[in-house]
């Protein structure tokens, strides 16, 4: 980081943009592996005739968050698919060790 904008570099500000970037591609990256919520994008349809537009809805943005939370909190839709408690990782790992220090 810098301290102002007057000592920010170009090199600086290349980094900065640079991780914001690849940050960006490990969520999209990471969304794919996703049944449910791999997209915020909703295409509506490909009318674009004006005096339709109350009939065919057009493309809209819906924020990961607000998806997760609106399935969280339906009691109407069954559990989301991409939702799940894991807690069975420390026990698995506890078992793991104390095998292999048994096998010593």
């Amino acid at each position: 980081g810098c301290d102002s904008s007057q000592s920010l570099t170009p090199q600086d500000a290349l980094a900065a943009v640079d991780d914001a970037f690849r940050s960006l591609r490990d969520v999209a990256r990471s969304r794919t592996h996703l049944k449910q919520f791999s997209s915020i994008h909703d295409p509506g349809s490909n009318t674009h005739q004006a005096s339709a537009a109350f009939l065919f809805p057009s493309a809209s943005y819906k924020p990961l968050l607000k998806q997760v939370v609106e399935e969280v909190c339906n009691a109407e839709r069954p559990d989301p698919l991409d939702i799940e408690h894991l807690s069975a990782g420390l026990t698995d790992l506890l078992k793991t060790g104390f095998s292999m220090f048994m096998k010593v």
